[in-house]
């Protein structure tokens, strides 16, 4: 009969024990981006945020976490544009890590060819020639020295070109006209 009574003990116990287990869906916001600061990268990050939507919440709603997510988690060279052009637009030289599915991820889903910066022939049948001249948080800042004329692309989502037109040069003073004059636009 003792080793019934113990065994029921221990039953209750257990069932005590199952009762006050914590899911992962009852932990507070804090604790769980806690746990998501220690994911591995942004990638991952996205995926387990999609998992539902209080984790998404939790995520998109702290600019404290972005921040310290973004501080612990730098953004992986995905490659760079060298001064070689191919039909008037700079080549793109991937980086890429043959095992990092994210950054392969990102490789397959971008315009790297900047095939959104059209080529187009002028009215002189002058060809464009774009070259880059800053890149900031995404954005590429092309210049098209035929046309004078910018653009700015975000290879990364496909998006763009903005096109911005240089001022012309009736801007500049006549104390500055004659003068070795440069302009050399930034991303800010």
């Amino acid at each position: 009969m003792a080793g019934g009574r113990q065994s029921q003990k221990l039953c209750l116990r257990q069932a005590r024990q199952a009762a006050t287990v914590t899911h992962i869906s009852s932990l507070p916001d804090d604790i769980l981006l806690q746990i998501f600061l220690r994911l591995p990268s942004l990638a991952t990050l996205v995926r387990a945020a999609c998992t539902c939507p209080a984790w998404r919440r939790a995520v998109a709603s702290s600019p404290a976490f972005h921040s310290r997510f973004r501080a612990l988690h730098p953004a992986p060279l995905v490659g760079f544009f060298t001064g070689d052009k191919h039909n008037g637009l700079p080549d793109f030289a991937a980086a890429h890590r043959r095992f990092d599915k994210d950054v392969l991820a990102v490789l397959r889903g971008g315009d790297f060819n900047l095939t959104s910066l059209v080529m187009e022939e002028c009215d002189d049948h002058v060809p464009l020639q774009w070259r880059a001249l800053d890149c900031r948080d995404g954005y590429l800042l092309m210049k098209n020295s035929s046309t004078d004329q910018l653009a700015t692309v975000i290879p990364l989502a496909r998006q763009g070109p903005d096109y911005i037109d240089m001022p012309p040069k009736s801007y500049i003073s006549a104390e500055q006209r004659g003068k070795l004059f440069s302009l050399d636009p930034v991303l800010r």
